[in-house]
């Protein structure tokens, strides 16, 4: 077996963007659970999350010296989300500028949606791209170099200029994936007791129009929604607070399974006797009942549920193919809080069908929850990505396309937060509603309507068992939305 790691690397927005206009200094499950998969194999293996060397002081040379006096094997880069796209190709560009011989591969779901552009228009820096889930290619990839044979053609799932693409292949038994470690990653992340969990993969049943999470299941090569099962999350959870990891969050599709996933995996916690710090998950409004409200309130010191409303117009959510009972919303969040929860809801701008009635709609449901003790967490203009149903049929939608190529949304990469929210360079479409100059101060609107309701936050929680620090919730919402 080869003494040479194999790297993983977490690319930056951009090396000139010390401010990019979403998150990157997060490492990205695909990064922990290929690492996992890799070293179950009997390869060594190394995360490098680069934007965090630069945020701790690193210049983008030492970042390469670092990288290349490993000899690596060879990299994998992750393109996980919208905003890595320049950096995933100039760190590319860069490790090429200096070890010409060295394997480069991207991977990841932003990689996946663009798969053949990017391995056709930059293949004088990468070696190919993965699309969908990367186990099965990455283990291909390193026993054939790791041999001293090149990177085999047809790999499933490996996209390669001027090579026919197969379709993916997944490790159809998702519990027969090793747990992931943080340990491997150079350098710490920022907040060590905080963790994404994986519970689920596959394509999410919901067909919200704009989601590209159904999408980047098809991707995959699954044809259903796949969940780990309940002792499978808790041995993940067991193995990442023995790193001394105690708050974690599920943001991908384990709201799907509703109240009999999410009592049975509490039960696993206590029947195990773990009692995580903090467990926070997403999902939709109508994900919980009472009864899955106080299981997750019962198996953790602190729960929380990042509710994506999106919009307060049943008309607009029902043209998009998306679920919403105001009413249901309201009465779910009062449940939550008085089960001791943390209720978080999110919202968006730019949906088709959103005239200014359905942005008042949307007022008045904010408003409304914020009175039942809903904590507003983000104001968002919807970004339109390619293959979801809108950009496919965007006349069916009464929408007028902006971005379509992997170049057009490479915006991301360039701008700043405080360009993202004050101006409408990246909004990628427009409707026959709203133009992107609307849409951007719909989304401006909302965060200022928010921001002047604050005082019903502090009545909801006023005598509450659960005292939230609405000092510091007030002052994120500040910052995030002024």
């Amino acid at each position: 077996m080869p003494t040479h790691a194999i790297l993983l690397i977490q690319p930056p927005a951009s090396f000139d963007n010390p401010s990019p206009c979403l998150d990157d200094k997060q490492f990205g499950l695909g990064i922990l659970a290929n690492a996992a998969w890799l070293e179950s194999a009997g390869f060594a293996v190394e995360g490098v999350h680069i934007p965090l060397m630069l945020h701790r002081g690193a210049s983008p040379d030492e970042v390469m010296r670092f990288i290349l006096d490993k000899e690596p094997l060879f990299t994998a880069i992750g393109l996980n989300w919208v905003h890595f796209s320049r950096g995933a190709v100039e760190t590319a560009r860069r490790l090429r500028s200096l070890r010409p011989d060295m394997p480069i591969i991207v991977g990841g779901q932003h990689a996946s949606l663009f798969a053949d552009e990017i391995a056709n228009d930059h293949a004088d820096v990468l070696d190919g791209v993965i699309r969908g889930e990367a186990e099965l290619p990455l283990l291909r990839i390193a026993t054939a170099l790791s041999t001293g044979r090149p990177i085999p053609e047809h790999v499933p799932g490996l996209h390669q200029c001027g090579i026919a693409a197969e379709p993916p292949q997944v490790v159809e038994d998702l519990d027969s994936l090793p747990v992931y470690s943080y340990q491997s990653l150079r350098p710490a992340p920022l907040q060590p007791d905080v963790a994404a969990l994986s519970t689920a993969r596959g394509a999410c049943p919901f067909r919200c129009a704009w989601c590209v999470e159904p999408v980047i299941g098809q991707m995959q090569g699954r044809a259903k929604l796949r969940f780990h099962t309940p002792d499978r999350i808790v041995a993940q959870i067991e193995a990442l607070a023995e790193e001394g990891i105690h708050r974690f969050t599920i943001q991908d599709n384990f709201f799907v399974g509703g109240d009999r996933r999410l009592v049975a995996l509490a039960d696993a916690l206590v029947r195990r006797g773990i009692r995580p710090a903090h467990l926070n998950i997403f999902a939709h409004p109508d994900s919980y009942t009472k009864a899955g409200m106080a299981a997750l309130a019962g198996c953790c010191e602190r729960g929380s549920i990042d509710y994506g409303v999106e919009t307060g117009s049943v008309r607009v959510a029902a043209l998009n193919n998306r679920r919403l009972d105001p009413d249901l919303a309201v009465s779910r969040i009062l449940d939550a809080v008085s089960a001791g929860l943390e209720p978080y809801t999110w919202w968006m701008v730019g949906l088709p069908g959103e005239d200014l009635d359905a942005v008042h709609e949307s007022e008045q449901l904010i408003e409304r929850t914020m009175e039942a003790g809903g904590i507003p967490r983000w104001v968002s203009p919807l970004i339109l990505f390619p293959q979801t149903e809108i950009h496919k049929n965007p006349k069916r939608f009464g929408i007028q396309r902006r971005f379509t190529s992997f170049s057009d949304y490479a915006v991301f990469s360039d701008i700043t937060l405080a360009e993202a929210v004050m101006f409408s360079d990246a909004i990628a479409h427009e409707s026959d509603d709203a133009s992107r100059d609307e849409i951007t101060a719909r989304a401006l609107r909302l965060r200022g309507f928010i921001v002047d309701k604050l005082p019903l936050l502090r009545k909801a929680y006023a005598g509450s068992a659960r005292r939230l620090d609405l000092i510091d919730v007030e002052a994120r919402i500040r910052q995030s939305f002024l």
